[in-house]
């Protein structure tokens, strides 16, 4: 072999080897927004339905476009000793606010990890069995807020458990569990220091949202408030965010029909009046045919809501585990937008709802694999055109050069 046929070589298998990381459908994962990346943990799969350890973070440094490859890293061999888990509640804490805290629940054991430093994973025995719903950090990161319910002879028991990150070891403090509200949805922490809980089940295991409860971290005292404004249709599987400017968006979750969506999937909680007042966007565009509407995440970054992964129905109506990341334009208030491509900074390029919507409706679930492959088929036939057209240039070149001295040694 040549040294330049073993140049190609090596080149293409580097090609190979550096290929983009290929997404595949989950629910129940968590997704955790720190240094400029979203990290994604865990959760259910058609192959792994007890629950995965797949780790791997989306770059939001850099722009992208959903339909082409996507700026993904796999970290998985740095979670390979993490149990594997389909339920969990995760954020970023600690005095740096550079760890990741993931707290779940695996045959009955209660693990606490934390990814440090963003190199390793430590986990602890966590001295519970609850099924945690939802965790906040405070302010400072030095406090964890964990709320959920116990499981076995407490399944009815309901509580707040509080992890002071500031010291060697996990610290855990408690509060009287018999002041906790019941059956509180997802947790936002408000500028102030209060942890607004958005959703309270009322009746048929959904949230209802005229009611607010909301835990003041200041004081560490419960207060109920009664919202205004059109109230959100009752639903479970939701999300929420919060916007720079006070407002919580929430998207998604099921209806009274067990997975199916609820027909108001966004609705908006005004934080800087009293009481809170929800409202609904004037404007939306249609939605992928692909967009979940449970087990998915959502992340704020700058005025993109990334909905990434959970489970929506196909066209036959059967639950699709989603292997791709949608996002919403929340710039304009009233006026949000499913769009495509993501540039940081807030500088958006706008798709038309109708080109949206007759991609989608004909894009297979695996449609981003097929993306991802013929993005990276193109890449590669364009390298290899370019090593081959500048080798025969070489070999041209050389050619000319050394052949009036092969002449001249014949001569002599």
């Amino acid at each position: 072999m040549s040294r330049y046929s073993i140049f190609f070589f090596v080149f293409f298998s580097q090609l190979i080897i550096t290929s983009p990381y290929t997404l595949v459908g989950r629910s129940g994962h968590t997704a955790s927004y720190m240094d400029n990346k979203i990290y994604f943990l865990g959760g259910y799969t058609e192959k792994y339905f007890s629950g995965t350890n797949d780790f791997f973070y989306l770059d939001v440094s850099k722009p992208f476009n959903l339909d082409s490859t996507l700026p993904i890293s796999d970290l998985s061999n740095d979670s390979r000793y993490v149990n594997a888990y389909g339920k969990g509640v995760s954020t970023i804490c600690g005095p740096n606010k550079d760890t990741i805290f993931l707290i779940c629940e695996v045959s009955e054991k209660q693990f606490y990890y934390r990814f440090i430093n963003k190199k390793e994973w430590d986990m602890i025995p966590f001295p519970s069995t609850n099924q945690w719903t939802s965790a906040v950090c405070n302010k400072n990161g030095t406090y964890i807020y964990i709320y959920g319910r116990g499981s076995g002879v407490n399944n009815d028991k309901y509580m707040m458990k509080i992890i002071n990150t500031t010291k060697t070891n996990w610290y855990l403090e408690s509060y009287d569990s018999n002041i906790v509200p019941k059956y509180l949805a997802s947790a936002i922490l408000l500028p102030d220091g209060r942890i607004a809980y958005i959703g309270e089940i009322i009746n048929d295991f959904r949230f209802n949202f005229r009611n607010i409860c909301i835990y003041d971290t200041n004081d560490g005292t419960w207060i109920n408030m009664n919202t205004s404004g059109i109230e959100p249709s009752p639903r479970y599987f939701h999300t929420a965010v919060l916007t720079q400017d006070g407002l919580i968006i929430i998207y998604g979750g099921g209806s009274v029909r067990r997975y199916y969506p609820v027909p108001d999937q966004i609705s908006v909680l005004d934080t800087n009046v009293n009481p809170f007042n929800w409202s609904t966007p004037s404007k939306v565009n249609t939605a992928p045919s692909s967009a979940p509407f449970g087990g998915h995440t959502a992340t704020l970054v700058g005025n993109y809501m990334i909905i990434a992964f959970g489970h929506y129905r196909n066209t036959t109506h059967d639950i699709v585990y989603s292997d791709q990341i949608h996002m919403i334009d929340v710039s304009e208030k009233n006026n949000y937008k499913w769009v495509k491509s993501f540039t940081p900074n807030n500088t958006y390029t706008i798709e038309s709802a109708s080109t949206t919507e007759s991609e989608n409706a004909t894009k297979s679930p695996g449609a981003a694999h097929a993306a991802i492959i013929g993005g990276t088929t193109g890449g590669i036939a364009t390298i290899i055109i370019i090593v081959s057209v500048s080798y025969l240039l070489y070999r041209r070149k050389r050619t000319v050069i050394y052949a009036p001295q092969a002449k001249h040694a014949i001569n002599c």
